[in-house]
């Protein structure tokens, strides 16, 4: 041990020597390739010097150092900082009147700022992208007038009618008939929303139908490529839609708050490719896939596209299949599907949750089984409410809310299983058998420890936050 400090005190002494050495003389700033350190803690200093340049790149430029201490105080920018983070923490808890106003307190802020015109200068281009953006969320292009209005409101039901004859064969016989009469009679259930989330985003009311071919209107579904929910959202694409993924929640899950994210998306998407049967196959295959595919066959007509082999069999598929679904859904007794017994609408009371509670808590205080709060919640992963989630919607079975709010403020215990375990690192133990240990991965427990990143043995009594997995309180 005294052998292998020393050896570390050596390095730090050798580093130290040469940083003076460098600072007085003008040597190159690159410290570690000229230093005598071993070749395993240059590649330790390495890492972290790239770790600092990354953060640093997108600030730095070579023509341009912006001084700040003469014309922006420190405490105007920190101001500012914190009114654009208030403005994406609102938004990230749909609390869309904040977002408003710490977005208009922080442009305020910006404008206040003394700036040189250089330096203006080299913030256009944001500025550029921003603009951009507004006229994308807008639906218009001041550089291009291609947009059809009138197209944004219909969904053309034309297509090859051999190829929609063999759907309509295929979804009114044998398995896929049941499957079918299945989603029809979910879709009851969500019906309302997605009418009135499709209203407010100006999209056609046809859309409601997607998740027929999606889900079968399913909250829980997971395909093959890991997509989740009634919209099937792949987990990059709802983080870029705002919604939630993470150990405790998955927002893919919340019919609400997913309808709302497929409608952006959906929006977007037509803003993009100017037509539905282009922008639905992308919703399938994403945009970038279907802007190669049109590139590859050099047309914009999905028919040319599927000839020419340019898109993958399930998208070929994907837009007969919508057509297919809508007529059904539009006229199910024409098609066979006599005796729908279609679900209620979903109808829940909400409360705002700024604690964690165990989901057997609350099912006693609102007098239900978990299983009802799970249904009404499939978002919730855990085994309680999230945590480190302000302002979590809450759904409890309809006319409950009251008596909730009076049981659960009986309650002494709201969360009976510890979310998180404090645990004191022993001689021998490694992260692998820790992570078993607590049915959790090693992955998990360093997100929740940064330490451990930069950190290349355990420390005995070092202490580790630990998130136990679901299957280790059961």
């Amino acid at each position: 041990m005294f052998l292998y400090k020393s050896k570390i005190l050596f390095a730090m002494f050798v580093l130290y020597i040469f940083i003076v050495h460098t600072i007085l003389f003008g040597q190159d700033e690159n410290i570690i390739e000229r230093s005598l350190i071993t070749q395993e803690q240059k590649q330790e200093y390495q890492e972290d010097i790239e770790d600092v340049e990354e953060l640093k790149e997108p600030l730095y430029n070579k023509d341009l150092v912006i001084e700040t201490k003469n014309n922006v105080s420190k405490d105007e920018i920190i101001e500012a900082d914190e009114y654009l983070n208030n403005a994406i923490y609102s938004c990230s808890q749909n609390n869309y009147n904040d977002v408003g106003v710490n977005y208009h307190k922080f442009l305020e802020k910006l404008n206040s700022l003394d700036l040189k015109p250089g330096e203006i200068e080299y913030l256009l281009t944001d500025c550029e992208n921003i603009l951009k953006k507004i006229k994308h969320i807008n639906g218009f292009d001041t550089n291009k007038n291609h947009i059809n209005r009138d197209a944004a409101f219909e969904i053309s039901m034309e297509y090859d009618e051999e190829i929609l004859n063999k759907w309509i064969k295929f979804y009114t016989t044998g398995k896929a008939a049941k499957s079918i009469r299945l989603a029809l009679e979910r879709s009851g259930k969500y019906k309302d929303l997605i009418s009135s989330t499709l209203e407010e985003f100006n999209l056609p009311q046809e859309l409601q139908y997607l998740p027929i071919i999606e889900s079968l209107f399913n909250n829980n579904t997971i395909s093959r490529a890991k997509a989740v929910g009634m919209w099937q959202i792949m987990a990059h694409r709802g983080q870029a839609l705002g919604l939630q993924i993470n150990y405790w929640v998955d927002e893919r899950k919340d019919p609400v708050k997913a309808t709302r994210a497929a409608a952006k998306y959906l929006k977007e998407l037509f803003i993009l490719l100017n037509d539905w049967h282009l922008a639905l196959s992308a919703y399938n295959r994403g945009e970038y896939g279907i802007i190669r595919d049109m590139k590859y066959s050099n047309s914009a007509s999905l028919l040319d596209m599927k000839q020419r082999n340019a898109t993958p069999k399930e998208t070929q598929n994907y837009i007969p299949q919508f057509i297919v679904a809508v007529k059904i859904a539009n006229n199910p007794e024409e098609y066979g599907f006599t005796n729908l017994n279609y679900q209620e609408p979903l109808e829940y009371d909400t409360v705002i949750i700024n604690k964690v509670i165990d989901l057997k808590v609350i099912a006693k205080c609102v007098g239900v089984t978990v299983e009802v709060i799970k249904e009404l919640n499939p978002s919730i992963l855990a085994w309680c409410t999230p945590h480190g989630y302000k302002n979590f919607e809450l759904h409890l079975p309809y006319g409950t809310k009251e008596i909730f709010l009076e049981n659960i403020s009986k309650e002494k215990e709201l969360n009976p299983n510890p979310g998180f375990i404090k645990y004191k690192i022993k001689k021998g133990d490694c992260l692998e058998n820790i992570a078993k240990k607590f049915k959790t991965t090693i992955k998990s427990i360093k997100e929740d420890n940064p330490k451990l990143k930069k950190q290349k043995y355990l420390q005995p009594k070092q202490i580790l936050i630990i998130r136990p997995g679901r299957k280790y309180y059961k």
